[in-house]
């Protein structure tokens, strides 16, 4: 068995996060449109989907490898890759999709950017991809609605010849060609680590958790790795309510009221970004100031809010560069480099916990991109 995961977990994290704050300090002095070198955690070696779990990486990979991420000059060809979002209706997203954007202008190559409308939507996104796969692409990255449903497009797609890189959400798909992401698993333990240093003094601690979508590739997982950090907090943790849905602000803030009504005692709700977001309302307005927000992830309105105070933390899978990356893999695979030998088959940036006491080092930008950056979905390439 390969020596990953979790056995060298707290090393890895402790040393690259401290070189992640020089690596991404540099990338930003450096002129705008150079943003590395990015410190990773990179994994080498063939996919071997028989020793694949959600949320964690490939048992048939060696890793995690902390080194630079340092991307293709150029493109040998003009090539075309299309894109399949789940959607673009937050924050989230808007920021990979500027990943992806700038990344593709800065190599030259062309993007052809689809979005399936939000996590229910599985057979417009299957069907999103297939059309893409019909259009001449030269490769197709997918952030994925499902970690096992898309499995037979995806060895369809391959078996034309097309490469697949996913990002930011995981998938099982046994042909992916690469992935760009990090564990959302780890989110979730980051996430759990910071409210058990936050709460240490507390003998009883109550939660109500709210993931995301089920059956996605990433929510379930936050909470598994949630799960996996509280075990070790010395008082008692009680999980009153996971509360499932759409990363629809709507749908979550439904969810929150719910919860707030439910529950008379929550010292901190904890949930995907969206519902962090939208739970600093009725939190306010109800003065339930006993309850405290933490995030699995970090967007753009909460980066404010973890600045006034109103958002207790969250961790930051920092998806723009994670977009860039993925462009950077589907080049480097067209140019003729493989994908587990030439680079890592699957690499993601460290993961840093943003709070109020460290988001200084963390520049706006480097997090999401430029604050006007509205949404493309077309690029040309360069011919």
């Amino acid at each position: 068995m390969k020596m990953h995961k979790f056995g060298t977990r707290a090393l890895v994290v402790m040393l690259a996060t401290a070189a992640l704050l020089v690596g991404g300090t540099m990338a930003l002095a450096k002129d705008a449109g150079q943003w590395w070198p990015v410190k990773v955690n990179a994994y080498y070696g063939k996919y071997d989907v028989k020793m694949k779990k959600p949320g964690r990486p490939c048992g048939s990979l060696e890793g995690p490898k902390v080194q630079d991420w340092v991307p293709p000059m150029k493109a040998k060809k003009p090539y075309t890759i299309g894109v399949s979002f789940p959607h673009l209706k937050d924050p989230y997203w808007l920021a990979v999709n500027y990943g992806i954007v700038s990344e593709a202008k800065r190599l030259g190559v062309g993007i052809n950017l689809v979005a399936a409308g939000g996590y229910t939507e599985l057979a417009k996104q299957v069907n999103q991809v297939e059309n893409l796969s019909q259009q001449g692409v030269d490769g197709i990255i997918i952030g994925s609605i499902s970690y096992t449903a898309l499995d037979p497009m995806v060895k369809q797609i391959t078996a034309k010849g097309i490469p697949v890189v996913e990002v930011i959400n995981d998938i099982q798909a046994p042909t992916i060609t690469a992935k760009a992401m990090v564990s959302f698993y780890d989110m979730g333990f980051h996430a759990g680590e910071f409210v058990m240093g936050d709460a240490k003094d507390k003998k009883e601690v109550n939660v109500v958790f709210l993931p995301g979508p089920a059956g996605s590739g990433w929510a379930p997982d936050t909470l598994d790795g949630f799960k996996e950090a509280i075990k070790k907090f010395p008082g008692k943790i009680n999980i009153l309510a996971v509360k499932w849905g759409d990363t629809g602000k709507a749908v979550q803030l439904k969810l929150i009221e719910n919860a707030l009504q439910t529950f008379p005692k929550i010292d901190y709700l904890i949930g995907n970004a969206v519902a962090a977001d939208a739970a600093v309302g009725p939190v306010a307005e109800q003065s339930r100031k006993d309850v405290k927000i933490v995030s699995t992830y970090i967007i753009p309105p909460l980066y404010d809010k973890i600045k006034k105070g109103q958002v207790a933390a969250a961790p930051s899978d920092l998806t723009v560069t994670q977009g860039q990356m993925a462009v950077d893999m589907m080049v480097r695979i067209l140019n003729g480099e493989k994908a587990g030998k030439d680079f890592p088959f699957r690499a993601g940036p460290i993961i840093p916990t943003i709070t109020k006491q460290t988001i200084d080092k963390y520049p706006y930008d480097l997090l999401f991109g430029p604050r006007s950056f509205r949404p493309e979905f077309k690029v040309a390439p360069k011919k």
